[in-house]
């Protein structure tokens, strides 16, 4: 068909715009010109075979009479149209893109001009980032403490769910209310002092430090709680968190021992004038109360490990999403800025920086969760026979991706292939150990696997030539959320050594470890058949 207006300059202009170009012959519904572009974006070669390959239109959602018409009317009266629409290739690519449609007359004839920018990987950016803030959101929402967050001005932009239970108020009911009401009335006024005392000097404040706290609750009842601070930055501006547990049935267990210990002394004062008679009894009752006091006593001792447990849980999970939260945001503020079709590699440059940091926090969860099932009992070792030196292949695989530069992992077996043991859980053991070695040894280095089967044993081991680990850290190696003093600045949530020997003590196994700084490291796993 005949370009609609006689000019080369137009068809130059329209011939190197980056985006897809075209003009549509109204009455005919048919298309005129394409630009090169264009005829790329689906995979044709000429506008005759558009014609041929496209006789409905690009849409994925085809138009019917009724849609065009509205078209028709919505342009003639706007004389644009803009929308987000969803295309489909010839060879069944779908994409999404931006449309713009305008109208002109030429040689009394009615044509559309019509641009398609490909909005495909902003797209994509987009939901990756909901996904991700719906992870932080399930994090935050579902964590066992109360958790407040508060900008400078003391104003609350979020409360999760326990503390809105242990508070009393309902979902969302506290956020943009000021702190202060949850803080008892006669001590707001020193509270606004040590809270703009905070915000000068912020600093990260543990719990059980033995501060004698109370908190408001909506209906006016004050009760004891626990508390730690930390604060971040995002935006430029700063924010504070409140780490809030109710210590009320602490208390009471602290309120029973002192009573307990008094009702001692003073039964032994008055069973000092019946010795004689109350000897037995005496013996007896002492036997019941020293037991309630060393039962209360292993009570406080569980009750500050896992208050020690939480601290070092969120001082962990806080530095760990908050980097990859970061990297995300950044990355997606750059998407924004490069909306040239040449600036495509910035773009999935940036993308891929995003999905890294979703990969990193989908394995902290999943470490989470692991740690969860395993303390909660739900984990149990399902035997069955399978091919061994299979298996390792295939982890040794999934474990490529994470490779330094020139790092490589060796692999050799002896004996028999086949043995009966979990298969999941012995590959997670095999991840967790080779992620370890490639991750705390440098480029250039080789990591070696090896399997033997013997007659009543299997023995796995996993050696890096990594930084290594001192005597002193070795003690505490398979301890939760422990990380040794030289890997401070290396990634990590210190779980992955707590479920490999969890893993292994349910499938029989015993773990040892071999280390020296500066000389590498090498896990056996010793598992009886």
């Amino acid at each position: 068909m005949d370009f609609p207006i006689n000019s080369l300059l137009l068809k130059s202009i329209l011939e190197d715009t980056p985006t897809f170009m075209g003009i549509y012959n109204i009455a005919t519904n048919r298309y005129v010109f394409i630009n090169k572009v264009g005829l790329n974006m689906f995979e044709v070669s000429d506008i005759e075979e558009f014609a041929t390959k496209y006789p409905e239109g690009f849409r994925k959602d085809k138009l019917n009479l009724e849609n065009r018409n509205e078209i028709y009317e919505h342009v003639k009266t706007k004389q644009t149209r803009i929308e987000e629409a969803l295309f489909e290739t010839s060879s069944k690519l779908q994409f999404w893109g931006t449309l713009q449609i305008s109208i002109f007359e030429s040689e009394g004839h009615e044509y559309y001009l019509v641009r398609i920018n490909d909005t495909t990987y902003q797209k994509n950016a987009e939901q990756q980032l909901e996904d991700d803030n719906n992870r932080f959101q399930a994090l935050f929402m579902h964590a066992a403490i109360g958790l407040v967050m508060v900008d400078r001005e003391g104003k609350i932009i979020l409360s999760n769910r326990f503390a809105n239970v242990i508070f009393g108020y309902e979902t969302g009911e506290l956020e943009g209310q000021l702190l202060e009401v949850l803080i008892p009335h006669n001590i707001r006024e020193k509270h606004r002092e040590t809270y703009e005392n905070y915000t000068h000097k912020p600093q990260s404040r543990p719990m059980g430090i033995g501060l004698d706290l109370k908190a408001r609750k909506k209906d006016g009842t004050l009760f004891p709680v626990e508390i730690s601070l930390s604060h971040f930055k995002s935006g430029g501006k700063p924010y504070y968190i409140s780490f809030i547990n109710d210590a009320t049935f602490k208390k009471k267990a602290e309120t029973d021992l002192l009573i307990k210990t008094t009702e001692i002394q003073k039964l032994n004062n008055s069973l000092e004038k019946e010795v004689v008679n109350r000897t037995n009894a005496l013996v007896e009752t002492l036997k019941n109360l020293e037991q309630s006091k060393k039962e209360l006593e292993v009570a406080l001792n569980k009750e500050k490990e896992l208050g020690e447990l939480k601290s070092r849980f969120v001082s962990m999970a806080s530095h760990e999403f908050r980097t990859p939260l970061t990297a995300i945001l950044s990355a997606a503020s750059l998407i924004e800025k490069y909306v040239k079709t040449e600036e495509q590699d910035k773009r999935q440059r940036h993308t891929q920086r995003i999905m890294n940091a979703v990969g990193n926090l989908t394995d902290i969860l999943e470490e989470f969760l692991s740690v969860g099932k395993l303390e909660e009992g739900k984990v149990y070792a399902k035997l069955a026979n399978f091919e061994l030196p299979a298996l390792v292949e295939e982890s040794i695989s999934d474990l490529k991706s994470i490779l330094k530069k020139n790092q490589r992992i060796d692999y050799q077996h002896i004996g028999d292939t086949i043995v009966c043991l979990d298969k999941s859980l012995f590959r997670k053991i095999i991840i967790n150990l080779g992620s370890n070695a490639v991750k705390f040894s440098n480029e250039n280095s080789t990591i070696s696997i090896s399997t033997e089967k013997l007659e009543k044993m299997l023995v796995l081991k996993v050696s890096d030539q990594g930084i290594g680990i001192s005597e002193e850290d070795q003690k505490h190696l398979f301890d939760r959320f422990f990380r040794g003093a030289n890997v401070t600045n290396i990634q990590g949530t210190g779980l992955g050594l707590h479920i490999v020997a969890r893993y292994t003590e349910l499938l029989g196994g015993q773990v040892f470890v071999e280390s020296k700084l500066n000389r590498g490291t090498t896990f056996s796993i010793k598992f009886d058949l």
